[in-house]
């Protein structure tokens, strides 16, 4: 059997992180009409070599909200909300630095240490504070 290339590695991850999210989902009950879950697509950009240098992942915005806790009628900064309206559902932030860390792992164990390298800057970094997501799929810049 052929060992997989960096790219089908970084494809067949990206698969099973959208598989788990959407299993945390269903578990926190994270949506009711089905077209969040549907909406999820992962790209992988790659370099010149043919190597991965950016995994992005979409679905619908609104996504985000349970997992941050907020919606209608409560904001962000009314986080916990004290009236027990809304409560954080975290499908998104937990599971996703969970499956970035195993990705290092692989990668790294794989290909070496240049893919730690690239996946260490993710170590002390809160998922709650960041305010760029785009950063955290950009695997060529760290």
């Amino acid at each position: 059997m052929a060992k997989r290339s960096k790219l089908e590695i970084a494809q067949a991850w990206a698969d099973i992180t959208i598989d788990r999210w959407k299993k945390r989902m269903e578990v926190l009950e994270v949506g009711s009409t089905g077209e969040l879950l549907k909406s999820f697509t992962a790209h992988i950009t790659s370099d010149a070599a043919g190597d991965p240098a950016k995994i992005t992942f979409a679905f619908l915005y609104y996504g985000r909200f349970p997992d941050m806790g907020v919606g209608r009628n409560v904001k962000l900064s009314d986080t916990p909300d004290p009236t027990g309206r809304r409560k954080i559902k975290p499908w998104y932030s937990e599971t996703f630095r969970i499956e970035v860390v195993k990705l290092g792992r692989m990668m790294a164990a794989r290909f070496g240490i240049e893919a730690a390298d690239a996946i260490s800057a993710f170590r002390d970094v809160s998922f709650e504070t960041a305010k760029n997501d785009t950063a955290w799929y950009n695997l060529q810049n760290r």
